[in-house]
């Protein structure tokens, strides 16, 4: 894999290289086509011919697609696949220079195995298709392997997703078996001089899913209460062969064959713990996909509102959260993050432009990247969220042409002070605080600039008239004492306790009335016009207790003989009606005031 932790040119092996002769004893190269992505698996055993020991070679990747690269590794292959130190030379882009473990010595050979993924090596022809044709490419390659060194034997294997080929280059009489095409074993491919080109083209039939990923921003935002939030925004474009003419969802579902270049869905694998998740896009959540819980991952089908098709594009983004104890570790006031940098989005992904942001908790500092690849360090900056005082620092990171191969963990580095963790509940109770504060005070102080005579003149009335009719309730409550006194006397016809009730009863009569008095002699200063209601509820008052006194003798006399029962009735009935309609006449009064 390519890093540029090892940026030094190798001046004194390059001039062992030189001074050696090394030959590609031989050559085993497989170009596998079977999806959008060209992989290109070489085996080579290289041996040293020349007089003195070397300790690196020169890997020069193939001039016909160095533009595409986006992958390359080299190691020892079979068992060991441990990548070897690769510095890429100045000023000569694709070619590079190889440390081997231990060095080559004179007529010594050794095996090395070099994976290469180029992406958009692939071109659809024709460019347009309906939607009932086959996806048809062509791949334009070499049928040498591209090397500085003389290559004394060598065989490439062409795989291909279908056996449909339309034509392929027949340089050197290769032989064609169902979906396998096999270059070599002929002169042709015998003693190849150093840096040999020879064209090789295939068109062929190819409709797998022609996706990728023209940007893909990921967002990590790390929480110490527990929890790391995971946020990925994605641009999805299918950049197979365009869809010529009008998109029938009818022939679609009905016909098996329409549209077999199209995308229905695919799978993104998010990591065991993830939980919370959702996938949505610019209209809404998208209840189309499902999620599946495996042994180690969890598995989200994802399918776009509508299938995908050559040119067709989709904008969506998915987010979930994980439990912060399985990626950040802590040692006193140093904690480290352990993530990948690029998750898997889909089967033979490829990412053009990838952004990553990892937000840290307020307060970090001393923040440190390792990488396990190189890529474009951006210019630090806070980010700000609920209950933030100086903002969270945010470290980016940009690369370009990611594929599967790059789903590897980055680690950051940084130094928390644990204390600050108390930031944001102080922060909670102290807004809190001044918030009741706040209240108190408005409620209990006067900020008006003048004061409002008529108002607080208003709010007097209102008062007294409010002690009124409270006292005005007492002596209605004498009036019902005074007939129910009435009623149990003529019922027991003791006398005594008649006198009692109607004492503790007048009693109480004098004291609401007194009471009446002195606040009409208040009400009378601001509102005259109540003054005078209450001087008429008086006035009824003092008739209705005539009345009711006049009820109590008539009483007397009927219990005592000294008037027939007709002659009560009569009377009573008389008296009854004058009382009723004064206690109408005072209460009328008192929901007037």
């Amino acid at each position: 894999m390519i890093s540029n932790s090892y940026i030094g040119i190798f001046l004194l092996s390059i001039a062992a290289i030189a001074s050696a002769t090394l030959v590609n004893e031989e050559v085993s190269r497989v170009i596998d086509l079977k999806s959008h992505l060209v992989k290109v698996t070489t085996t080579v055993t290289l041996k040293n011919t020349g007089n003195s020991a070397v300790s690196n070679f020169q890997f020069t990747v193939d001039p016909t697609h160095v533009k595409q690269l986006a992958y390359i590794s080299i190691s020892k292959g079979s068992d060991d696949d441990t990548s070897f130190k690769m510095t890429e030379k100045s000023g000569d882009k694709g070619t590079f220079i190889v440390a081997l473990p231990e060095s080559l010595k004179s007529k010594g050979t050794f095996t090395f195995t070099a994976d290469e993924v180029f992406a958009n090596a692939l071109s659809p022809f024709p460019k347009e298709i309906t939607q009932s044709q086959n996806q048809l490419v062509v791949y334009r390659g070499n049928h040498f392997y591209f090397s500085p060194y003389l290559s004394e034997s060598q065989t490439t294997s062409v795989e291909l997703p279908s056996s449909t080929i339309e034509t392929f280059s027949k340089f050197g009489n290769p032989s064609h078996e169902d979906t396998t095409i096999k270059y070599g074993d002929t002169k042709e491919f015998e003693n190849v001089p150093a840096n040999s080109q020879n064209a090789m083209k295939i068109h062929y039939e190819n409709n797998t899913p022609f996706l990728t990923v023209t940007n893909l921003k990921r967002v990590i935002e790390i929480s110490h209460w527990g929890n790391i939030a995971v946020e990925e925004t994605l641009d999805i474009r299918h950049t197979g062969a365009k869809l010529k003419g009008s998109f029938s969802r009818y022939d679609y579902q009905r016909q098996p064959n329409s549209g077999v270049s199209s995308v229905k869905s695919f799978k993104t694998i998010l990591p065991a713990s993830a939980m919370d998740v959702y996938y949505r896009d610019e209209i809404g959540n998208i209840s189309t996909s499902n999620l599946y819980q495996a042994d180690e991952s969890v598995d989200l089908e994802l399918r776009p509102r509508f299938p995908m098709f050559g040119g067709w594009k989709t904008h969506y983004y998915i987010g979930y959260n994980l439990p912060s104890y399985n990626y950040l570790f802590t040692r006193g006031d140093v904690n480290a993050l352990k993530m990948r940098f690029v998750d898997h989005v889909m089967d033979e992904q490829v990412v053009e432009d990838f952004e990553l942001k990892i937000i840290l908790p307020e307060g970090s500092k001393n923040i440190k990247a390792d990488l396990p690849y190189s890529a474009e360090r951006g210019e630090d900056s806070l980010h700000f969220t609920y209950l933030d005082t100086v903002g969270r620092p945010v470290v980016v990171f940009r690369k370009k042409d990611l594929v599967e191969q790059h789903i590897d963990d980055f680690v950051v580095s940084y130094s928390f002070n644990r204390l600050l963790l108390l930031q944001e509940p102080l922060l909670i109770v102290g807004a809190f605080f001044i918030l009741f504060f706040t209240v108190i005070i408005i409620v209990r102080l006067d900020f008006s600039i003048a004061h409002d005579k008529v108002l607080e003149a208003r709010m007097r009335v209102q008062g007294v008239i409010e002690q009124v009719q409270s006292h005005q309730a007492k002596r209605q409550s004498c009036y019902d004492a005074y007939q129910a006194a009435v009623t149990k006397y003529k019922a027991s016809k003791d006398h005594a306790a008649l006198s009692s009730s109607r004492k503790s009863i007048e009693k109480d009569h004098k004291e609401a009335t007194n009471a009446i008095n002195l606040l009409s002699l208040k009400l009378r200063e601001d509102a005259a016009e109540a003054a005078d209601k209450v001087q008429q509820m008086n006035q009824a008052d003092a008739l209705l207790k005539d009345k009711l006194a006049n009820s109590i003798l008539l009483a007397e006399k009927l219990v005592q003989n000294k008037m027939s029962r007709e002659q009560y009735l009569e009377n009573d009935g008389k008296n009854q009606k004058i009382i009723d309609d004064n206690i109408a006449k005072i209460e009328s009064l008192v929901y007037s005031l």
